[in-house]
Formats: structure tokens, C-alpha cells, sequence
């Protein structure tokens, strides 16, 4: 692969996407005044989909697929903007129960909005085959890289 040949690679247009997607959520935030990462929204709209059950830092580092310092800070932010509070469990003090706060219910509103929109334009001039395609692709995409990091983790293994 030369050097020009890295704009037609699949990474390359991978991560040209994500790109978009966050410019689209700094860009659209802006306009309310308020400042929201993905994550942030995606946590709100996690925990609003929850409601009533008991969620804690562990569950979003797993459906997110994110490590627990990532998952501390976005919690952290979360808690310091009202967005959120971290709730001590009765019979272990450790485990923080996260809960939203009206604020964050709110917030979560607007952001559920915005990401049903992200949604409807990414969407945009496709065909229900194309968009089905693209899910089958792009979920073989995901199992190719998490097959060869359990590849590599094995090799480590093998080699102590």
C-alpha cells in the first residue's frame, strides 16, 4: 500500500465517519448553548432507557466497549454538570447506582433528538439493502478486529 492509497482503506473511511459524527454533535450542540460529547449522550440515553433498573459504571464500560478510565471521566463530567448522581449501594458502598437527575432527563430529550436526526441523515439516499448491507459489513468488520485481538492475546499466551 503506497502512501496515496490510504484514503481508499477501510480504516481511513472508518475513521473519516466517526470524524463526522463527532463534528456533527460539536456543531449541533453549540447552537443550544450547552456542550455534549457522544458519549455522553449515548450514556444519557442509556440510562433513560433503564430507568428503574440498577445501572452502574461496569454496564457502560461493557455495552460501550470502553475502558473504565474513559467511563470514569465521562461519569465524572456527568455528575459535576447535574446531569447525573452516583448513588452508594445499601449492601455494598463501592457500587454507585447511576441515576439521572431531572436535569439530565432533559438534557437527554434534546439529545435523543439529535441523535435520532444523525440517524435519519446518515440514512440519507440509501436503499433498506444498502443499509443492510452496510450493518452485515460493518458488524464482519468489527469481529475481524476483535478475532485478531484475541488471535494476538493467544500468541502471548502461548509464547510465556
Amino acid at each position: 500500500m503506497g502512501n496515496k492509497d490510504f484514503q481508499n482503506e477501510i480504516g481511513h473511511k472508518i475513521r473519516m465517519a466517526n470524524n463526522a459524527v463527532d463534528k456533527y454533535f460539536n456543531s449541533s450542540w453549540k447552537s443550544t448553548g450547552m456542550e455534549l460529547t457522544r458519549m455522553q449522550c449515548v450514556t444519557l440515553h442509556y440510562l433513560k432507557d433503564h430507568e428503574g433498573e440498577d445501572v452502574f459504571q461496569k454496564d457502560l464500560e461493557l455495552v460501550f466497549s470502553i475502558t473504565g478510565a474513559t467511563a470514569t471521566n465521562i461519569l465524572k463530567v456527568m455528575e459535576k454538570e447535574g446531569l447525573i448522581i452516583r448513588e452508594p449501594m445499601p449492601t455494598d458502598g463501592r457500587l454507585k447506582k447511576l441515576i439521572l437527575t431531572e436535569k439530565g432527563i432533559l438534557l437527554n430529550q434534546k439529545a435523543h433528538a439529535n441523535i435520532v436526526r444523525l440517524h435519519q441523515g446518515m440514512k440519507k439516499n440509501m436503499t433498506a439493502e444498502e443499509l443492510e448491507l452496510l450493518g452485515i459489513l460493518l458488524d464482519r468488520v468489527t469481529q475481524n478486529i476483535v478475532d485478531m485481538i484475541e488471535d494476538d492475546e493467544n500468541e502471548k499466551t502461548d509464547m510465556k
